[in-house]
């Protein structure tokens, strides 16, 4: 579940509670941000694991031998 997603869900238990029982934002609020932070950290960790293969592709890239031929030497000198 997105961020996005979770904290729509929460602001819409907390708007459903806060109808009914005039104390559930009280508790609702701190679960939002909760909610929020863990949502938060999920996306983070996920960028830094895209970033992780990014390096891994580098390492792979310089591992690989390119054959050049005459004609791409003079371009390259």
């Amino acid at each position: 579940m997105g961020p996005l997603t979770l904290a729509l869900f929460v602001l819409l238990a907390l708007a459903t509670g806060a109808a009914f029982v005039w104390g559930a934002p009280v508790l609702g609020i701190p679960l939002l941000v909760i909610a929020l932070g863990v949502g938060a950290f999920g996306m983070f960790a996920a960028r830094a694991k895209r970033a992780g293969d990014i390096r891994t592709e580098l390492e792979d890239a310089k591992a690989q031998k390119t054959e050049f031929t005459e004609r791409d030497r003079q371009t390259l000198a």
